[in-house]
């Protein structure tokens, strides 16, 4: 499928995997909706984009606030007319034994990771694609919400709730041509990652490609759902 055109909005864009998304999907030819709390960020990444030859619009979004979900998807409509690809991609995490964490540290994770990819999903699809009978929803899992790992038990519970989720939205859409699925990858080279031991890492654009992968899929095949992992880490998928 063709993506020049078509119009994405991206979570969690302002650095890191989700910057590295929304720039492989401009050079796709699609309008780009970058959508993260640090405004400075996105401006930035937008720029970058229209210098490209594209378009995009940098919306500030806390996906914690079903009130900024919605002006997220409103300016987007407003924008670009309608949305074909959500990727969604906010991320927190804490470490830490579950007995060690506070309330407020578990419900945070919990909230941007799994909360606010409830939000813009349901925002995407009850904004169009519901109405359309298309759309692709690409949800950002962790090998960790699979195997988990010790320290990480609030990310852990977040990332195995958005592969239910994943699950369970693919089976309501499948008498639609809306395609939900999930990328779970191994430990990436962020941002995020940058203060943890250095193993062997995936590259963000290894999962740039993921997405696009996914996203120009035919609309009659159904990818639920890829694991990607350095070589290293086969060992703990298949254990």
């Amino acid at each position: 499928m063709d993506l020049d055109g078509k119009t994405a909005v991206v979570t969690g864009a302002g650095r890191g995997i989700g910057r590295n998304i929304a720039l492989g999907l401009a050079d796709e030819g699609m309008n780009v909706a970058l959508a993260a709390r640090s405004e400075d960020e996105i401006t930035r990444v937008a720029e970058t984009i229209r210098d490209r030859g594209s378009e995009a619009i940098a919306v500030p979004t806390d996906v914690t606030s079903t009130g900024d979900v919605t002006a997220l998807f409103d300016r987007t409509r407003g924008a670009f007319e309608q949305v074909d690809l959500l990727v969604n991609n906010a991320g927190a995490s804490t470490e830490g034994s579950l007995w060690e964490l506070t309330d407020d540290e578990w419900e945070t994770v919990l909230d941007v990771n799994l909360s606010g990819a409830f939000r813009c999903s349901r925002e995407a699809l009850a904004g169009g694609m519901l109405e359309r009978e298309e759309g692709t929803i690409v949800n950002m899992g962790s090998l960790t919400g699979k195997v988990g790992f010790a320290g990480t038990s609030a990310y852990g519970a977040s990332k195995h709730g958005i592969q239910g989720m994943t699950n369970t939205l693919a089976k309501e859409l499948k008498e639609t041509s809306i395609r939900v699925s999930s990328v779970c990858p191994g430990q990436v080279a962020t941002e995020m990652t940058d203060d943890i031991a250095q193993v062997d890492r995936l590259d963000t654009d290894d999962i740039t490609e993921i997405v696009v992968f996914l996203a120009t899929r035919p609309p009659g095949v159904y990818v639920p759902e890829i694991v990607a992992v350095p070589p290293d880490s086969i060992p703990v998928v298949y254990h």
